[in-house]
This record gives structure tokens, C-alpha cells and sequence, in this order.
């Protein structure tokens, strides 16, 4: 996906205190850029491979100021 058309940065992060869970924050130009690199034959045939005990919950948030 970093090799995609608007993309921007990425971050990783996992939780503390034996969490089994990862986050993925990923920056992009546009929405269209992400929904065409989601869209994309590549991304597709990755997403096939992943194993059934994975769960997503992709979410589009836009920064605000503090």
C-alpha cells in the first residue's frame, strides 16, 4: 500500500498488557486515493490470504485540533 498513489505515512502501534491487538493509522491525500488502493487487484488478492481469524474495523477519521 506505501508504494500506492497518495499515500502519506503510516504508524503502527500495539497494544499494552498482552493486548493481541495492532493499529494501523495510515495517511492519505484523498478518500478516492484510499478506496482505489483498497480497490486495487494487489491489495485484493493479499486481503484473500489473510487468515480467517483476523478481524478488521477499517475507519476513515479526519484529524481535528485540540
Amino acid at each position: 500500500m506505501k508504494a500506492r498513489p497518495g499515500f502519506v505515512s503510516l504508524q503502527m502501534h500495539t497494544g499494552t498488557a498482552d493486548s493481541q491487538l495492532l493499529m494501523n493509522v495510515a495517511v492519505w491525500e484523498s478518500t478516492e486515493a484510499l478506496a482505489t488502493a483498497f480497490g486495487s487487484p494487489e491489495f485484493q488478492l493479499m486481503a484473500a490470504e489473510f487468515p480467517d481469524d483476523i478481524v478488521s474495523y477499517p475507519h476513515i477519521f479526519e484529524q481535528i485540533d485540540v
